[in-house]
């Protein structure tokens, strides 16, 4: 976990932005396992990255869907998303939506706290399995208790993937491996 902070307007998120490769670099060099950055395709590439930006987009589709972004499922296809956030401990703020996972979240999740819109995020950035998590200030409207699991959650995650986290917040980001400032 690298965590990136320092104060606004300081380009932390143009940083995120580069490495989804929106952005090519002005100066310096980027390698992807000793690969040069320009040589990196950037179809392939985002492939490999999950992104919480700081505002989450969600569509006006069941919770399930604005994880998946898949507009058919089967049952097959459900029960795996069900199990996923499970697994990852994402059930138990979701299972209390009105509808479940059904529940249709509205135009841009107007029925959503942003705290619950940054848990949509952050479940649809792991359902892809990424090998780099970007995340954009992604616990900035949490509660203290929510922000505690999510924390705790990347802290177990660090074995699986690269995180690389901006935050204003550093006194409750999760335990770093490094915090460049």
């Amino acid at each position: 976990i690298v965590i990136v902070t320092g104060e606004s307007g300081k380009g932390k998120s143009i940083l995120l932005q580069i490495l989804q490769k929106m952005y090519a670099i002005e100066a310096g060099n980027i390698f992807v396992n000793n690969s040069q950055w320009d040589t990196v395709s950037a179809s392939a590439w985002r492939k490999t990255v999950g992104v919480v930006p700081q505002g989450v987009v969600l569509f006006n589709g069941s919770l399930i869907y604005n994880i998946c972004l898949q507009e058919q499922l089967d049952e097959k296809e459900a029960k795996s998303i069900a199990e996923f956030l499970t697994e990852y401990g994402f059930s138990k703020y979701f299972e209390d939506f009105p509808q479940g996972y059904a529940t249709v979240l509205g135009d841009a999740g107007v029925a959503l706290s942003g705290g619950q819109k940054q848990l949509v995020g952050l479940a649809r950035a792991l359902y892809r399995k990424p090998q780099l998590l970007l995340l954009d200030e992604a616990t900035s409207a949490m509660d203290s208790r929510t922000e505690g699991f999510v924390n705790q959650f990347l802290c177990a995650l660090k074995n699986e993937m690269g995180i690389l986290m901006v935050t204003h917040r550093i006194d409750t980001a999760p335990t770093a491996d490094r915090v460049t400032v």
